[in-house]
């Protein structure tokens, strides 16, 4: 909220060099000193703590995405998980908390990871070996001009989604899913000379949902059952 986008697109062409980055480190340690109003002694280690941290993290940030632009994305979340981290560590040291690492292993959380990994690594591949017979026929007579993986990630969010109704029982969402794909995608399916590929989307989209309602159906059957 308080650093503008002139900040972030300064800081990551100059690095530690830019101006930009100090302000950026002072407008956090400003949110921090009234802890040090409370008890200053007390609070100095941790704000001193979370703001060399932070300082660092963000120009090895901005490093990482200098040498390795194509990674970008990760960088911005590892940065992120970081600036967490060390919050977490800082409290720690303070007020002293247990992390009951057990409840990862508990077969609620199980059966969340095995959807998960159903619906994300899975499903694609079936997906794709499913409509693999015609795929070489679209990619051959038609021009591909989509975002590289996008479709992939459409159909990942669009089964998250369908879990998410059926799990929560509002099985008209899958209904206006369907239906506002169907918009989004009126312009490939009416077009008389794309025939083939109105019936593959088609096909792709209806395996995909599906395979969603499958999932979502027996996920929640066992999270019921747990």
């Amino acid at each position: 909220m308080l650093q503008p986008q002139k900040w972030v697109t300064n800081k990551n062409l100059h690095g530690y060099k830019s101006k930009f980055l100090y302000y950026h480190i002072a407008a956090h340690t400003l949110l921090l000193t009234p802890f040090l109003f409370i008890n200053f002694s007390y609070y100095l280690t941790a704000l001193l703590l979370i703001i060399s941290t932070h300082y660092f993290i963000d120009i090895t940030k901005i490093a990482l995405s200098k040498k390795y632009p194509a990674q970008d994305t990760f960088w911005f979340f590892g940065d992120q998980l970081m600036h967490l981290c060390v919050i977490a560590i800082v409290v720690h040291l303070y007020y002293p908390y247990i992390i009951n690492l057990n409840a990862l292993t508990s077969r609620y959380i199980l059966t969340l990871a095995i959807a998960a990994i159903i619906i994300f690594n899975v499903s694609p591949i079936i997906i794709r070996q499913l409509v693999a017979k015609w795929a070489n026929v679209i990619s051959s007579n038609i021009n591909n001009d989509s975002l590289i993986d996008a479709g992939k990630y459409i159909g990942i969010i669009e089964r998250l989604l369908i879990i998410l109704f059926i799990c929560i029982d509002f099985f008209e969402g899958i209904g206006y899913l369907l239906a506002a794909k169907s918009i989004f995608r009126f312009g490939d399916l009416t077009k008389s000379k794309e025939k083939k590929l109105t019936e593959y989307i088609l096909l792709g989209t209806l395996i995909s949902f599906a395979l969603a309602i499958i999932i979502g159906l027996g996920l929640k059957y066992i999270l019921q059952k747990i």
